[in-house]
């Protein structure tokens, strides 16, 4: 059956957790099992624990890192941490030339994205930033973040929700008349200066600890947003294509909305079928995992060789079919002029500044928030990394680079995803024997590969010419499938579905989630219904004009949502399942009472991995079963066991009241008020270890 689903719902690293500590003020009964399951976690048991690979972990778990508490201790326990393995990082890097492989990977995977948002940027801000702003900032966080940062399998870059931000800000600067567009770049100056006052507050108070609470509820819930988001972009873009160029007859404008449609779908598909490459039995293994890995980037060539075969007419010169990505070169003067931001800070009003604060405070929230779980699915359990994380010492320098983009006038970019787990998993089996399999799995911490992908982004500030050939739709046809690689895998997503799944068609072989199983329907819908309200109403605070702007402070909370009030309104067991770290798929071993096999021939598809799944193994159903009957058995065994010693005691409550009645009629009864509430006392331990003996039973079933 493999592991055991994880009895608290963390996405906690594997090695020197700074969090196992708070784990064991969790409320409610996860919290004495979230601190055993947390030390483990964190190399207290683990020979593989230690900076060095070493059992050193005694001595680091004694210094214990408290949010608020000791003023930089999490940034200096990080450096000592790190520091011992800084050259080591630069050593395993030299492994050419099998570093490029995951090097070049990871740059398309970052460099498609900088396009993209470069554009989104240069539309929604009317030419204020553009893309070499996007690609310069993405080059210039990632090199510093790889030669400086704690963690550099870490990749940074301009996130989705930052675009958006930005579009508020632009749209505010509009309206305000001590402003207006000249002042935009500046104020956008001020408000990452505070920004990057508040990452160092932050960093300095140890406040990463909190990143424990940081469950599926709003992980899931907060990449279905960036889901809806992308595709939301998506459409905007396309709706633009029809009245672009705005000088072209509306037939003209009709023809380049429909050609970019096409592209777009066209995109998406071959981008689809390409990825899946490795399913293929055509042509050689390192051929199909090529297409694969670069099906994304080969997509986009393709559909941009395609998009010359429709063309505006010979004698036009002053607009092109379709609309091609609008890319600056780097030292032209509407992009040097962002520069030069650091000298017009002066000129932005004092009440401005002080304005500056609100945006500031809600970006570092989205920071806090996205810039964290980034650094965990880097370094997340199933990757079986050997040295420890910098949680504290990465935010800050995220400070240090949201002051840096400020000055220079560009956007801030932080921990990016997908790129960041792809990154780290990119680098398995990298300078090792391919021959052995033991060491497939092996993941080579470096930091050449960071270094190299973000120099190769850097370059592409100076190839514009090519980037104009693209077509927008190839970018528009981009967000789409972002959007779409957001939903398979996603637990939440798969909840939904069980408003109207029929479970009695699955057939021998399939699989489903093993908490269809193990929690009431009841509770499993009433969860969901509770998340989709969630993704509701920050999805609709998104489209509240200027008010918008609030929407990380929303997603932000959901984790005391998720940790105070929804762990009052489930039973442990059932959140234990819904909102696991991990995945467990029962495997039916039977047809189930609705099968149909008609359309076997044509069935196919994968399924896709989700951000926040850490672990995904499968259960056959007998084994499921028994495991639903293990925990029912041991509820009900110490149910009647509760239920016998709560009949006992009340029974030598009342004997011991009716004997001081007969001696002492006037007596006050407090001996018998003690004795009552000492029989309360043994239920309610009695019922605690009804739930621990279950939780227990469960993990003996699961294993």
């Amino acid at each position: 059956a493999g592991q055991a689903p994880p009895l608290v719902p963390a996405h906690a690293p594997r090695t020197l957790n700074p969090h196992a500590r708070h784990c064991v003020m969790a409320t409610g009964p996860q919290a004495a099992a979230g601190a055993a399951s947390a030390m483990t976690r964190d190399g207290l048991t683990n020979p593989m624990g230690g900076a060095n690979g070493k059992p050193e972990i005694a001595e680091e778990a004694e210094e214990e890192i408290k949010c608020c508490v000791n003023i930089g201790a999490g940034i200096l326990k990080d450096i000592r941490q790190r520091a011992p393995l800084y050259m080591d990082d630069w050593r395993q890097g030299m492994t050419f030339p099998d570093i490029f492989a995951p090097a070049t990977y990871i740059f398309f995977a970052s460099l498609l994205p900088a396009l993209t948002f470069g554009e989104q940027f240069r539309v929604q801000t009317e030419g204020q930033f553009s893309i070499p702003h996007i690609v310069c900032a993405t080059a210039m966080g990632g090199f510093i973040q790889s030669m400086s940062g704690g963690q550099p399998l870490l990749i940074v870059g301009i996130a989705g929700p930052v675009v958006m931000l930005y579009q508020y800000l632009f749209n505010y600067c509009k309206q305000q008349d001590d402003l207006g567009v000249e002042l935009f770049r500046p104020f956008c100056s001020w408000v990452l200066i505070w920004c990057a006052l508040m990452h160092f507050a932050l960093a300095l108070v140890n406040a990463s600890e909190y990143i424990h609470a940081f469950t599926r509820f709003a992980g899931e819930t907060f990449g279905s947003l960036i889901g809806l988001l992308f595709f939301q972009a998506a459409m905007n873009g396309l709706t633009l294509e029809f009245k672009d160029p705005p000088n072209a007859p509306v037939a003209y404008r009709t023809i380049n909305g429909i050609w970019s449609i096409f592209l777009a779908v066209m995109y998406v598909l071959l981008t689809v079928w390409l990825m899946q490459a490795r399913r293929w039995h055509v042509g050689r293994a390192w051929f199909r995992a090529f297409l694969a890995d670069y099906g994304a980037t080969i997509a986009v060539v393709i559909v941009t060789c395609l998009s010359y075969a429709v063309k505006e007419p010979a004698d036009v010169s002053d607009w092109e079919i379709p609309s091609r990505v609008a890319c600056k070169q780097v030292y032209d003067p509407a992009v040097t002029a962002s520069w030069r931001t650091v000298g017009k800070l002066k000129d932005v009003p004092s009440l401005q500044v002080g304005v500056a604060l609100i945006p500031a405070l809600i970006i570092t929230v989205l920071f806090f928030f996205d810039h964290n779980v980034s650094s965990q699915l880097a370094q997340t359990e199933d990757f079986n990394l050997k040295k420890p994380p910098a949680y504290h010492y990465d935010f800050f320098l995220v400070g240090v680079i949201t002051l840096i983009m400020g000055l220079c006038g560009m956007p801030p970019p932080n921990g990016a995803i997908p790129q960041s787990p792809m990154h780290t998993r990119s680098l398995m089996g990298v300078g090792q024997d391919r021959r052995d399999t033991s060491k497939a799995d092996v993941v080579l911490e470096n930091r050449v590969s960071n270094v190299i992908q973000s120099l190769l982004v850097g370059l592409c500030m100076f190839i514009s010419p090519v980037i104009r050939l693209m077509p927008r739709a190839v970018l528009w046809g981009y967000f789409i499938f972002m959007a779409i690689q957001s939903f398979p895998g996603n637990q939440f997503v798969h909840r939904v579905t069980l408003f109207v799944m029929d479970i009695g068609s699955l057939r021998k072989g399939e699989t489903q989630p093993a908490y269809v199983e193990l929690v009431p329907m009841s509770d499993t819908l009433k969860f969901t219904a509770l998340q989709l309200a969630a993704l509701s109403v920050v999805y609709g605070v998104t489209w509240a004009g200027i008010y918008g702007i609030s929407f990380p402070l929303f997603i932000m909370a959901l984790v005391p949502l998720r940790q105070f009030v929804i762990i009052k309104m489930f039973p442990a067991s059932s959140l234990r399942h819904l909102d696991s770290a991990e995945d467990v798929e029962e495997v039916f071993e039977k047809d189930q009472e609705h099968a149909d096999h008609t359309s076997d021939a044509f069935s196919g598809g994968g399924v896709g991995a989700a951000s926040f799944v850490q672990h995904r193994h499968q259960v056959l159903q007998h084994d499921l079963e028994k495991l639903r009957d293990d925990e029912r058995a041991a509820t009900a065994a110490v149910v009647v066991a509760a239920a016998a010693v709560a009949a006992a005691a009340a029974a030598a409550a009342a004997a011991v009241n009716d004997g001081e009645g007969d001696d002492d009629s006037g007596g006050n009864g407090d001996g018998g008020d003690d004795d009552e509430e000492g029989a309360a006392a043994v239920v309610v331990g009695v019922e605690e270890e009804a739930g621990l003996a279950t939780r227990v039973s469960s993990c003996r079933a699961g294993a």
